[in-house]
């Protein structure tokens, strides 16, 4: 099956950021593919981990950084459907 082609909006000053390590990078500009408008997505770590190729140690490792250093927030939104929300992130960057 084809992936659907697409792009993600990314912001140059965080991509370009020598202080995060290559790994936050590059989920920060995978979650960006992923979003909606609202900067929204919830991709799934076994999704997140086929598109990054890196071990789940390591993924949540750099994850956390991007946490820590507010680009990245994670929270569960409720819906309908379920009783637990489902993970979703927020890119907190073009501030």
């Amino acid at each position: 099956m084809a992936q659907k082609k697409g792009y993600g909006k990314v912001d140059s000053v965080i991509a370009r950021d020598s202080s995060l390590s290559i790994e936050s990078r590059a989920i920060y500009q995978i979650l960006a593919t992923y979003c909606d408008k609202n900067r929204e997505c919830y991709p799934s770590i076994d999704q997140l981990l086929r598109d990054t190729g890196i071990s789940k140690d390591r993924l949540y490792k750099h994850l956390k950084i991007l946490e820590q250093r507010g680009i990245v927030e994670k929270f569960y939104a409720k819906s309908e459907t379920s009783t637990f929300g489902r993970l979703t992130y927020r890119l907190c960057d073009f501030k």
